[in-house]
């Protein structure tokens, strides 16, 4: 059981993303639902720099956070991903990060507003924030998925975002679209008013994300 190829994957997204300053060397985390075993997981450890990460790094945990594989204690968020899994069937991987305009707003304690057509489809809507809760917790993981919906990206109250996907390729996609999201509302605030776009056309691409999603 050693998942060697997915394992794989997870490391070098997370150098990816280290290098593109979409997360920072000790925090955040990323997870994996195997293919072949629906209640088994693959997820990044606590306490290793993501950069340096190897595939032997990677932990394997069931659907009740025990461990299978791995010498590492898995990610403090494992909670949080597990509980994500359990609500939504649809979604194979899962990465939190402390991206920078998207944590500005989780900091704000603000949900980033539907701005632009492709990313409402790509996420599900705008970006809803959670609750507060202390970072590892039941209440954490409970907020996020109450925060998430039938959306692809929450975003953690003064904490970070989290992206969901069919695939770790799509969970990245929806991490970077967040973080433009996030950064063009930013942005437009300096130079005027920021116009959200009407409700009929976020209801249309919403119906459209949930077709593409869910049937």
């Amino acid at each position: 059981m050693s998942y060697y190829n997915l394992k794989k994957e997870i490391v070098e997204t997370f150098k990816m993303l280290v290098e593109k300053n979409m997360s920072s060397r000790y925090g955040g985390n990323i997870s994996i639902r195997t293919p072949d075993k629906a209640d088994h997981f693959l997820i990044t450890p606590s306490g290793i720099r993501k950069d340096m990460l190897k595939p032997e790094d990677i932990i394997v945990i069931d659907d009740n956070g025990n461990v299978i594989e791995g010498a590492h204690k898995p990610s403090i968020e494992m909670r949080l991903h597990l509980s994500i899994y359990k609500a939504r069937p649809d979604i194979s991987a899962v990465i939190h990060a402390h991206t920078i305009y998207s944590s500005a707003f989780a900091v704000a304690r603000m949900d980033i507003p539907p701005l632009i057509e492709e990313y409402v489809v790509q996420i599900g809507g705008g970006v809803k924030v959670s609750k507060f809760a202390r970072a590892g917790s039941e209440a954490l993981a409970k907020n996020i998925v109450n925060a998430l919906g039938h959306r692809k990206a929450a975003l953690v109250a003064n904490h970070g975002v989290v992206a969901c996907g069919k695939n770790l390729e799509d969970a990245v996609t929806i991490l970077f679209a967040v973080e433009k999201m996030a950064m063009l509302y930013i942005l437009a605030r300096t130079i005027g008013e920021p116009h959200v776009l009407p409700p009929d056309v976020v209801n249309r691409l919403v119906e459209i994300y949930k077709k593409r999603t869910f049937q």
